[in-house]
């Protein structure tokens, strides 16, 4: 009786079944969400790419600048009909793959999405775009618990260094609330300068900006999202010489090339970081970039099922600091 009992405990424990009777998908965590509106991107034009064969044919300067001419694939992802069906498609992929995710946008959007789905979307809001909150206002909203995550801060799209000195009070809130930091750097749309963003620069992608911050906040928990992606090497120096430093994977895992961005992971991979790569899917207005970034992981040729589990789920999670109560809970979704 005992040994059929053990039996018995090991196969619920093994294998979490649904309702219809379908085991649910270990669980996954998206550290890079976004609640938006399809008027943030003109209305929603279809994306490169469902199969990541993307190519950037270049521009001729004296003809209108075109975005949608920049870069070109086989098979574009639509956007989704509606900013309802946005949500509602979204919020099904995070069901369907069992995922938990990071979700920043207007605070409206957010709390509109945590109120869908509760236990799923874990609120995040950035500081330094226009109309964002001050830094008591902040305050108010961790200690309200609206607020988990101070992300996605993009000042590289404003052209201003993410050490610049405006931004001291908000690490400093960061740290002393032990609230994580999502900053981007990484690359900006196809010719961001010449067109919906004209204070995007390149330069600052680089990772090495974030040195004296760092150091001026030993005890501040941040990621880089796009892994500083193309300055891979100098993510690497940064990676090596802060420990506490993390790295996201998402949107290069679907709007890039899949070899480029193979080269790129395995580069990271093979210097030793490993346990300090979260996946995200940085999905917008296109609700399959959450399947094709979960899929580009899958097949990736050189990582094993153990480091593909850090990368989706176990990184993430220690990055948190969720507790084991909570990881029980995401494994019994």
């Amino acid at each position: 009786m005992r040994m059929l009992i053990g039996i018995i405990a090991v196969l619920v424990l093994g294998a979490r079944v649904t309702s219809k009777g379908q085991a649910n998908s270990p669980p996954i965590i998206d550290m890079h969400l976004h609640a938006h509106s399809l008027s943030q991107y003109g209305g929603g034009m279809p994306n490169c790419s469902n199969d990541q064969e993307i190519v950037y044919p270049g521009a001729d300067p004296r003809e209108p600048f075109s975005l949608g001419r920049l870069k070109t694939c086989a098979s574009p992802m639509p956007a989704a009909a509606s900013d309802e069906l946005l949500m509602k498609e979204s919020l099904a992929a995070l069901e369907r793959h069992n995922i938990f995710a990071v979700t920043t946008g207007p605070l409206v959007n957010v709390r509109a999405w945590r109120a869908a789905a509760t236990d799923r979307i874990i609120p995040a809001h950035a500081f330094g775009d226009p109309g964002s909150p001050d830094v008591e206002e902040f305050r108010r909203l961790v200690n309200n618990r609206e607020l988990a995550v101070f992300a996605e801060v993009s000042p590289q799209y404003e052209g201003v260094a993410l050490g610049h000195s405006r931004w001291e009070p908000y690490y400093a809130l960061a740290e002393e609330l032990d609230i994580p930091v999502g900053v981007h750097l990484g690359e900006g749309p196809p010719g961001a300068p010449y067109g919906p963003m004209p204070g995007y620069r390149a330069r600052l992608t680089t990772p090495l900006q974030l040195e004296e911050v760092l150091i001026r906040h030993p005890r501040l928990r941040l990621y880089v999202m796009h892994y500083g992606s193309p300055l891979v090497d100098e993510m690497i120096a940064v990676l090596f010489s802060h420990p506490q430093v993390y790295v996201d994977i998402a949107g290069n895992n679907w709007a890039h090339p899949r070899p480029h961005f193979y080269g790129q992971l395995k580069r990271l991979v093979d210097a030793g970081f490993v346990k300090r790569i979260m996946w995200g899917s940085d999905q917008l207005v296109w609700p399959r970039a959450i399947e094709v970034a979960i899929e580009t992981i899958q097949n990736a040729p050189f990582l094993t099922e153990e480091q593909k589990r850090d990368i989706f789920y176990n990184n993430a999670a220690h990055f948190l600091r969720l507790t084991d109560e909570e990881v029980a809970r995401h494994h019994w979704k």
